[in-house]
This record gives C-alpha cells, structure tokens and sequence, in this order.
C-alpha cells in the first residue's frame, strides 16, 4: 500500500506541475509565433505554410549530419531579398546522448544557385562533429584550408565549386562564424544556430549567400 501510496502521489505532483507550468508554455510558444511574424513583416516575406522543400534531396546535408538524423521545419517564410527568392527554415534537429536526445534549433537560408555545379559543404574547422568522421578537402588557398573543413566527392569538385574568388571571400568573412554553407545542385544555403526570428544575422547570412552567388556567376 505504501508504494501503491507514493506512486499515485508521484503521478499527482506531475499532475500538478504540468499544469502550473502549461500557461507558461502556452504563452512562451505565442510569443514566438508572434517574434515569427515580425521577422516576416519586417523583410516583407509570407509565412508559408506549404510543404517544406525536401532540403536533404536538395542539399548536401549527409557531410554534416547523419541520414538518420531526424530534422522537421518549424517555420518557413518565403520572399524576395533583394529580389532574388528566398526561403527561411527555422529546424529542429535531435542528437543523442549515452541515455538522452537533446533538441537543437537551426535556422536556414536558402537562394537559387546561379550556375548549377558539383555538390559542396563546408563548415569551420571544428565546428561539425562530421568533421572528425570525414576527409577534409583541399583547394589549394591556404587561409580558406586553414579555416573550413570541406565535404565533398573528391578535391576537384570542391575546387570546382568554390572557386578562388568564393573562397577568397569565404576566408575572411565574419559572417561565416558559426556557419555551415552548402552548396547544392540548384541551390546556396547557410545554416545558423537559433531561431529564425533572430532578424540581423538573417539578414547577414542572406547578404551573405548572395555575394558568394554574384561571385560564382562572375566567373
């Protein structure tokens, strides 16, 4: 009876605190949906509501997570930057511990890809776990090798792609901290960690991919 006792009051006291902390959840997850809608209106993009590009057929994510690693949007805002189309993916990925999963949030820009090419990511050194697990590509320009860790089929596709005027401005810029950059078929990327309601480095990481675009189509 004693334990029948303190199993019931184990699962009232869950009772109970779930429902003093729900209202606190609740209002979390509006404020949210509300920081969501600010960052639409202030870059004049939609929440859209459509289906969610297959981003894992489009972009070369296998370099930096694992096929079976589960990521689901949960926001997508679509627009023009600049005039050029733009889509905004804030995503949720899990990793898992000795005993655990723990729940990241990642926000993704995406653009069309001026010049179709060879398939391409790159992240800063260390800044992946993948970069322990796979080779890391050579193009040649020391300060770009010396900074990122580059996925790809072999060193000529990665020379392929990122060519020296990308990597010269990839090896210097700021607003790579804390990136990954893919490089798709037919679309750029970069990745950030955070919501997609952090408007400035939104906003960044779009200039961003829109210089390395110019720099790829100027070739």
């Amino acid at each position: 009876m004693v334990i029948v006792a303190i199993f019931v009051g184990i699962i009232l006291l869950g009772l109970v605190i779930g429902l003093v902390s729900r209202p606190k959840v609740q209002a979390r997850a509006r404020a949210h949906v509300d920081a969501v809608q600010a960052t639409a209106a202030a870059f004049g993009w939609q929440i859209d509501r459509s289906p969610v590009p297959d981003i894992r057929a489009r972009l070369p994510l296998s370099g930096m997570f694992n096929t079976d690693t589960a990521i689901r949007a949960t926001a997508q805002l679509t627009g023009q930057w600049r005039g050029v189309p733009v889509v905004a993916l804030q995503l949720t990925y899990g990793t898992d511990g000795v005993a655990t999963r723990t729940w990241h949030t990642m926000t993704m820009i995406m653009v069309p890809r001026p010049v179709p090419g060879t398939v391409v990511a790159l992240s800063p050194q260390g800044m992946s776990w993948a970069n322990f697990l796979a080779s890391d590509r050579q193009i040649g320009y020391a300060p770009f090798d010396q900074r990122y860790h580059v996925h790809a089929k072999d060193d000529e596709h990665a020379r392929a792609t990122l060519t020296p005027a990308v990597a010269g401005l990839l090896a210097t810029d700021p607003r790579m901290q804390d990136r990954m950059l893919f490089f798709g078929e037919q679309d750029l990327a970069a990745s950030f960690p955070g919501p997609v309601t952090q408007q400035q480095v939104v906003a960044q990481t779009a200039d961003l991919l829109l210089e390395v675009a110019q720099r790829q189509a100027a070739r």
